[in-house]
């Protein structure tokens, strides 16, 4: 899914608005589901083998399913966390972070709720 709300976010000097924040927030937001997700991948694959009325087949099939949807949230997981947004988002992170190490601040914001309508 290409996300456009933080298409004009750059690393450069320039200071943020309101609004650049909020994407931001949103985005580590959705990456933050993405690694949620895949919480679930080990139980997954897991679980079809200890359903003992099933059949050899029908578990090879269930744990195979779950295999490649697991694979396909890596997937996305790595494409997104490799895209110029995330690592536009990081470079102005790092640069800020060397500006001001005072993460105390960080407190004060919320963790979730940047998603808004989505």
């Amino acid at each position: 899914m290409a996300d456009t709300s933080m298409a004009n976010v750059d690393a450069g000097d320039q200071p943020w608005d309101a609004q650049q924040y909020e994407a931001a927030l949103a985005h580590l937001e959705r990456l933050q589901e993405q690694v949620d997700g895949l919480r679930s991948a080990l139980p997954s694959f897991v679980t079809p083998l200890l359903h003992s009325d099933a059949s050899r087949q029908q578990m090879f099939t269930n744990v195979k399913k779950a295999a490649v949807a697991s694979s396909n949230d890596l997937k996305t997981l790595r494409e997104s966390w490799a895209s110029e947004q995330t690592q536009q988002l990081l470079s102005r992170s790092k640069e800020s972070l060397r500006k001001d190490g005072d993460l105390s601040k960080a407190n004060d914001v919320a963790r979730y709720g940047w998603l808004k309508g989505e």
